[in-house]
């Protein structure tokens, strides 16, 4: 449930420049308001239209402040009578539509409108009085000559002069209505207050022996008995009050709820001031720990760093990336002569060091382009460690070479490949040019002699007509092997 405040006031005031003083129009629906509180009048006197429909309300009241009001709407709350608009001198529509306005209530909450001369527009529709009594039209516009509308329908001169004729009539039987409205009422009250106290006894019962049964001093064996207490809680039905109250009410708890679920399910944005107790709990768990002697590699904020030894001569240089806007405060660092330890936003890096540092010596900075955390320890013997570092950079020499090594061959079997499909296509290869000449290679335009001289050959008759006779080849004289003598088939 909630009530009108300041706070309220200003959220509801944006379209005025967030100006409560002069602020001339105000919607409060569906606010489960449960009354008008004193703040409204006291801090908005220049309203002249004032929304409250849709909520709680049970009584008119702290509106003597709101003499500029002009409409005023109250549909759909718990009021019972007309009331507390006695100053609202301008008052020219009125809406109460769906309340709690019974016959026993209507003679004096018209008697609170008599006086307000510039009253024209009322709405009353769907109230006790206007349902339950047939005269209630002609009594109204009787009572109240200024009206122009009434729930919606004009209200013509004949329907005054009519009204006028019945007013005596109306008013005794209104008188009568009322008394037996009364004593109905006092009735019903009795009787709710005879069904709330037994509701109040069944219920603490039914706690208690929820208590018992929880302590283990009971144990539930029949089952039909408390089913039968559970249909005695029924729900609260009708049109009344009470039950807008309490459903109101479950509403509220409900968005209660939801509201308290979304919260907790929201990212919580926590800045420099909520991170520094948790920073420090953290910082001395993480040295508590060290005094023991649990020294363990951790790297909890999974932070990426490197060890580097080759910057600076004799020195080990450790570089931690952290976010560059994270604030320095937020970071403790504490370096040991063969470990660092360092608690950035609660999360702990341990490390082994490559080699023993002096401490007393080392020195923590952050970079200004990066942020990067970059702790300089000193060694204690500035060629520790040095057979390793050899080693790293003929790794990483070896590494490189191997590199080159694959691509050459990537490339020498890119150009096989490219020759392949050339034979393939052409049905020849073009070997000119693809040595050069200063490897011994033969360029596109020179002529080579590789002492290869005419070959003549002569075939005897008898193998010119198929007859598989012999064929002779005949070499110059200047070359001039042996004769060769070959057999065709």
């Amino acid at each position: 449930m909630a009530t009108i405040t300041r706070d309220l006031l200003r959220k509801r005031s944006e379209h005025n420049e967030c100006m409560i003083s002069t602020m001339e129009e105000l919607t409060l629906h569906q606010e489960e308001l449960v009354s008008i509180d004193e703040c409204l009048g006291q801090s908005c006197r220049h309203l002249k239209i004032l929304l409250l429909q849709n909520n709680i309300i049970n009584k008119m009241e702290n509106l003597h402040h709101l003499k500029s009001l002009e409409y005023l709407n109250l549909a759909l709350n718990n009021i019972r009578k007309i009331e507390g608009v006695e100053r609202c001198e301008f008052l020219n529509k009125l809406d109460l539509t769906i309340n709690f306005i019974d016959l026993d209530d209507l003679e004096s909450s018209i008697d609170n409108l008599v006086d307000r001369s510039h009253l024209v527009d009322l709405f009353m529709m769907g109230n006790p009085c206007e349902q339950d009594w047939k005269g209630f039209k002609n009594y109204v516009i009787a009572r109240l000559p200024q009206l122009k509308q009434l729930d919606g329908t004009e209200v013509t001169r004949s329907m005054k002069i009519t009204a006028a004729q019945q007013l005596p009539a109306l008013v005794s039987e209104l008188r009568g209505l009322a008394k037996e409205r009364r004593e109905r009422r006092d009735k019903e009250e009795e009787e709710q207050e005879k069904e709330r106290r037994v509701k109040e006894e069944k219920k603490k019962r039914k706690e208690e022996k929820r208590e018992a049964i929880e302590s283990g001093k009971v144990v539930v064996e029949d089952v039909g008995e408390s089913s039968e207490e559970e249909n005695d809680d029924e729900e609260l039905t009708g049109h009344t009050p009470e039950v807008r109250n309490e459903i109101y009410k479950e509403m509220a708890e409900q968005k209660a709820e939801k509201e308290a679920r979304e919260k907790e399910n929201q990212p919580q944005y926590r800045g420099e001031k909520e991170f520094e107790a948790q920073q420090k709990e953290a910082i001395d768990k993480a040295r508590t720990r060290e005094d023991r002697g649990e020294v363990r590699q951790c790297n909890e904020g999974k932070w990426p760093f490197r060890f580097d030894e080759d910057a600076k001569k004799g020195y080990v240089q450790l570089d931690v990336t952290v976010q560059k806007h994270l604030s320095s405060t937020l970071i403790d660092v504490d370096v040991n002569p063969d470990y660092v330890s360092i608690v950035i936003k609660s999360k702990v890096l341990r490390l082994v060091l490559p080699a023993e540092v002096e401490a007393e010596g080392a020195v923590a900075s952050r970079s200004k382009t990066t942020g990067h955390l970059v702790v300089t320890m000193k060694k204690v013997d500035p060629n520790e460690n040095m057979v390793a570092l050899r080693a790293a950079r003929k790794h990483a020499e070896k590494k490189v070479a191997d590199e080159r090594r694959r691509a050459a061959s990537e490339r020498a079997a890119k150009e096989g490949e490219k020759l392949g499909a050339q034979m393939l296509l052409s049905g020849s290869v073009q070997i000119e040019g693809m040595v050069s000449r200063s490897k011994g290679g033969v360029g596109a335009k020179d002529k080579v002699d590789i002492g290869m001289s005419e070959v003549k050959t002569t075939v005897s008759e008898k193998a010119k007509k198929g007859g598989g006779g012999k064929k002779r080849i005949d070499f110059p004289q200047s070359e001039c092997p042996p004769p060769i003598n070959v057999l065709l088939s």
